[in-house]
Formats: C-alpha cells, structure tokens, sequence
C-alpha cells in the first residue's frame, strides 16, 4: 500500500490513505467558520483529490464540535472585505464570491464527496454541504440558511441546491425565515441522507466512503454524477434517456462493465480499473 499522501494549510487539512481522501475544515477555534483564503484553499484541496487517480471517494468534514457556521464576521481576511480584496473571484462581469466557487467545484467533482457533518452547518457551511453528493450528519447538528438575517441573501450555491434537495415550499420557509433547522427536521426534509450519533459521524461516513471505493467503479460513479447533474435541464426524460443510452452504449463493452459482471457471476469482489479518460469518455 503506498504511503498516506498529508497536506496541510493553515486552516484546511488533507489526508488520502489507500483510496479515500479526508479534507478538514480545520479552524475549530471559531468554529470552523469562513475565510476567503480557507475557501481558496478548500477548493484546491477539493481539486487535488479529485485530479488524484488512487482517490476514489472523498470525505469533508470539520474539526472540532461544529461542521461550518459560515462566514466569519470579524478580522482581516473575513467575507465581509471579500469585495476589495479577493480578487481572485473578479470576473469580467462582476463579482463571484469564494464560497460559490468551491460549491461549483464540489458540483463538477467526478469523486464522489461524503460530508461528514460533525456538528451545527449554518450559512456558508449549510450551502457548501448542501453541494455534497452525500451526507451524514450528527443527530444533535442544526442547520441554517440564515443569510436574511445577517441583511444579505443565499450564496454558495444553496439558491440552486437547496429547493432541489428539500422541494420549492421548504426552501422558502428555510430561506425567508433564516431560523435554525434541528437534524430530524433537516432529515425528514432531504437536506441530509442518514442521522447518526455524533461520535459515530466520521466513521460512518468513512465506511460510505470506503464501501464506494471498493464495490464501485470510478468511471460509472463519475458518469452517473454527471448524468444526474444534467438531468435539471431536461424537459422531457426522452433528452434524459438518450444521454443515458449514448453513455450506456460507450461503458458497455468496457473492462469495468465485464469485470462488474464477471466479478457478480464468481461471487466475488470486484477489481474495477482506475478512471477511464479516454478520449470518447470524457465528460
């Protein structure tokens, strides 16, 4: 097995291990919330897992007691001073703030992202874990969209995510009123995927993580994303149906698809390949 792979920032840490990578947001003294150059260097954490071919899945989480409570309001490098001094989000068009950036990323990962959400996920932390393709969360963790009352609206994404993972009417409510959500209200609603005991969030969600890694191959778990992601602009499944038939028919001779089968037929595990980039299969 190769030797783990460590990186660290000064607020993001890194750490791949066989074939799951582990991004922290790791700033537990305020609680993990936001600054431009922990999002920056979020979303190049998030690009090097994800252009790693040992990585295979990905778990985001945070240090500490909290997941994110979003955007710190205080000190130098705060969101509030993004406008003059993160230029790195200037367009020729205007302005894009950082934390929409990392949720762009998330979205575009072809690796699948767990979140780990240890603890409370309000504002930015709520948007960027809504971009997730999976999360689990601790039972006693609240969530919040609480841009209304900070004088501000939705970022990162989260006018997009959200009413898709919780339905029109719910996004309204969570969004217009900012009120804190509890786990059961967040799990009923859709916004998380499974609730468990805080002290059990990591290492279910590496066991999710683990069990992609080793049962599915990476190149239908990267196709399937896209599929997925793509299906919002369709007006009729039969646009849906034919991407899926022109992928299908690409993957179905290959040696994932065989070996899928093969490995179903011998009762065993399967030995899928890395991702195929290959010309005719890139997204």
């Amino acid at each position: 097995m190769a030797a783990p792979v460590v990186a660290a920032w000064d607020e993001i840490s890194y750490t791949a291990e066989g074939q799951v990578a582990v991004i922290t947001l790791d700033a537990p003294e305020r609680r993990n919330a936001l600054r431009n150059q922990l999002l920056r260097d979020l979303w190049e954490a998030l690009d090097i897992a994800d252009r790693d071919p040992e990585v295979r899945a990905v778990v985001l989480t945070g240090a500490g007691e909290s997941f994110c409570v979003g955007a710190e309001l205080t000190g130098p490098d705060t969101l509030i001073r993004c406008l003059e001094e993160d230029v790195q989000g200037h367009t020729p068009t205007g302005y894009r703030e950082p934390g929409g950036r990392v949720s762009e990323r998330l979205f575009d990962m072809r690796t699948p992202v767990i979140a780990a959400v240890n603890g409370d996920a309000v504002g930015g932390g709520a948007s960027i874990m809504a971009a997730t393709d999976v999360r689990i969360a601790s039972d006693k963790a609240r969530f919040g969209f609480v841009f209304t009352r900070r004088g501000v609206v939705p970022e990162s994404g989260s006018s997009w995510f959200l009413p898709r993972l919780v339905g029109w009417g719910r996004a309204v409510d969570w969004v217009l009123s900012g009120r804190l959500i509890d786990a059961q209200e967040a799990y009923s609603a859709g916004l998380v995927t499974r609730l468990v005991a805080p002290e059990d969030v990591l290492s279910e969600a590496m066991a999710y993580a683990e069990m992609i890694a080793s049962q599915t191959s990476p190149t239908s778990c990267a196709h399937a994303k896209r599929l997925l992601a793509q299906s919002w602009q369709h007006s009729h499944p039969r646009t849906a149906c034919e991407e899926e038939s022109r992928t299908y028919a690409g993957l179905v001779d290959s040696a994932d698809a065989r070996e899928g089968i093969a490995s179903f037929l011998e009762r065993r595990p399967a030995r899928f390949g890395p991702l195929d980039e290959r010309p005719e299969n890139r997204f």
